[in-house]
């Protein structure tokens, strides 16, 4: 703030001065002491300058009319996820449209893909957003990386923890790595809490015992809590516990109606949407959030408090955001009832941005490519089939079982193989395996291995949106799965489903370095509808089959995944069945 802004709040705040904006006749939901209190708000600026009974009866401020309204402070998602096949621009359009008015976001998709001066052009150009993007920054990739960009080794944490829009390091994946004395962890952590930022853990399923050692260690947070339980387990340690209802993991009706009765202060818990992919924000984002707490017993106002004055308060930024006060930043939103979050009007930074869950006027553009996410480029080589066949000198296969959309399970298979040592049949005489890979973008290597569970008629699909930024591919024939990456690199990137004979089932572009649409999140909604039913067509018996995509290669859940070095199982650490390289 400047010295003229302060001249500016304070004097309006005395009575002395006109304010910009008044929101006048509301009822203002009270954040601080929990009440709903009959009050008129005059900004200046972006600020909040007064919040009382006094009435304006000036002639130069914008007034609004809140009768019989609630007067709300602006959304805060805690642990945003802006890049499920959308991109960070048009989840923060749509969002914003629906009361978020700061969003903290994971950097993962984007580190993988950008350079250090890259990220930082990036941060600087989203803040020029109304609404607020802040980061966090990951510790560990959440993948085996080639070991030239392992552990993000171009993206010095260190000193992007400088950035004013990083508050926070995580989410941490690979605690156990961290808490066994990875030293680069370790020293990226202690120097986010010297600033006095935070740390996110990912600490699912966790015993008493490893809680204690990972609040030692630091985490301020986590998110993973999937029954009461956890969450009180997390809240009696000192962890900020963050409840998650995502369209991967739909915790709400599962954990709320038994904690409840249970929680006796709710200041330290907050709630998120936990990188929703586009179908559910059909229903809504925090507001949806908002909604489906109260109807499974939550009191009103503290569900309003679980996501304005408690992440703000974690963060520590409440005295700038948060809640309506004197001094504070003008997030504001007008809603018709306590009981309906979704807000009819939303004034973000003291300028009304959106009416009726539309945006007043477009967010500014900018361009991904300037800042290393264009579209995938076209190998010069064709793709070659036999780079999908499996080679093995053992009786046995380390089948990768999908039980979820999540979670794989090890299952140890009988295979015949010919004598060049290539698995034969095994695939083609069994009706739920499918040849899996992960393939280097570049074609320098390929990790192979066969799924279980995934599909019973899928020849060929291809996905260039994976948690380790290659090219997943799955098929049950080899010349298919080569046809559906050849077309999934003629648009640019995204995900392609092909039949036997390679005519196109299904395909999403996405161009913005391969993992992110420039699609408007409707248009994605119904993409992601159309990549469901195709897939249920060919025998796909999970949901949410965009996590699936992209998990695969993420090496942060049980039990095997694909990497750049083979078949990785978690819990040991070893490699199951090494990579192959091409060239």
């Amino acid at each position: 703030m400047t010295e003229e802004e302060w001249g500016r709040l304070v004097s309006c705040a005395k009575g002395k001065s006109e304010p910009d904006l008044v929101v006048q006749g509301g009822t203002v939901l009270n954040v601080y002491s929990g009440e709903l209190m009959e009050a008129n708000l005059w900004v200046v600026g972006n600020r909040i300058a007064y919040v009382g009974p006094r009435v304006y009866e000036g002639t130069q401020a914008h007034v609004i009319d809140a009768t019989g309204k609630v007067v709300s402070p602006g959304y805060i998602e805690p642990h945003a996820h802006p890049f499920q096949l959308y991109n960070p621009m048009r989840y923060a359009e749509t969002i914003l449209a629906r009361g978020t008015t700061l969003s903290v976001n994971d950097n993962l998709m984007l580190v993988l893909g950008m350079e250090f001066a890259q990220v930082g052009r990036f941060f600087e150009g989203m803040a020029q957003l109304p609404i607020k993007m802040i980061w966090g920054l990951r510790l560990d990739p959440q993948a085996h990386l080639p070991e030239k960009r392992h552990k993000f080794g171009h993206i010095p944490v260190s000193r992007m923890l400088k950035n004013p829009y990083v508050w926070q390091v995580g989410e941490v994946t690979d605690w156990k790595s961290w808490v066994d004395g990875d030293e680069e962890m370790r020293d990226n952590a202690l120097a986010a809490r010297a600033m006095h930022k935070r740390v996110e853990g990912h600490a699912a399923g966790v015993s008493w015992d490893t809680l204690n050692v990972l609040a030692a260690a630091g985490i301020t947070a986590d998110h993973e809590a999937i029954n009461a339980d956890e969450a009180l387990r997390r809240l009696r340690l000192g962890v900020w516990t963050t409840l998650r209802h995502s369209s991967l993991r739909p915790d709400f009706p599962q954990i709320l109606p038994e904690l409840i009765p249970q929680v006796k202060n709710w200041s330290r818990v907050m709630m998120t949407t936990d990188g929703p992919t586009p179908e559910y924000l059909q229903n809504g984002y925090t507001d949806f959030l908002i909604r489906h707490a109260i109807e499974l017993g939550m009191d009103p106002i503290t569900a309003y408090q679980l996501v304005t004055i408690n992440p703000a308060t974690y963060y520590g930024v409440d005295a700038e955001i948060g809640g309506l006060a004197p001094g504070r930043i003008a997030d504001i939103l007008l809603l018709s009832d306590l009981l309906n979050p979704t807000p009819e009007l939303v004034i973000a930074e003291g300028r009304v941005v959106a009416k009726d869950g539309k945006l007043v006027e477009p967010l500014k553009e900018i361009s991904w490519a300037d800042i290393g996410m264009p579209p995938v480029k076209k190998l010069a080589e064709p793709i070659q089939p036999e780079w999908f066949d499996v080679y093995t000198d053992r009786e046995t296969f380390p089948v990768m079982r999908l039980t979820n959309p999540a979670i794989t399970r090890l299952a140890e298979t009988p295979v015949e193989t010919d004598e060049s040592g290539r698995v034969v049949g095994l695939v083609e005489n069994s009706e739920d395996l499918c040849y899996v890979s992960l393939l280097s973008r570049n074609a320098e290597w390929v990790c192979n291995g066969i799924i279980q569970n995934f599909a019973t008629n899928v020849a060929g699909l291809a996905s260039s949106y994976t948690g380790a930024r290659e090219y997943l591919v799955i098929g049950r024939d080899r010349e298919a799965m080569a046809a559906a990456v050849e077309r999934m690199q003629e648009i640019g990137g995204g995900i392609v489903i092909v039949d036997e004979h390679h005519s196109v089932l299904y395909e999403l572009p996405l161009v913005i370095g391969g993992s992110m649409g420039a699609q408007t999140v409707e248009e994605l909604v119904q993409k992601s509808k159309e990549l469901l039913a195709v897939l249920k067509d060919l025998g796909h018996p999970h949901y949410d089959p965009v996590y699936t995509l992209l998990f695969l290669s993420s090496a942060h859940l049980p039990e095997v995944r694909l990497s750049s070095v083979g078949l990785f199982e978690m819990k040991t650490k070893r490699t199951l069945h090494p990579s192959r390289t091409l060239r």
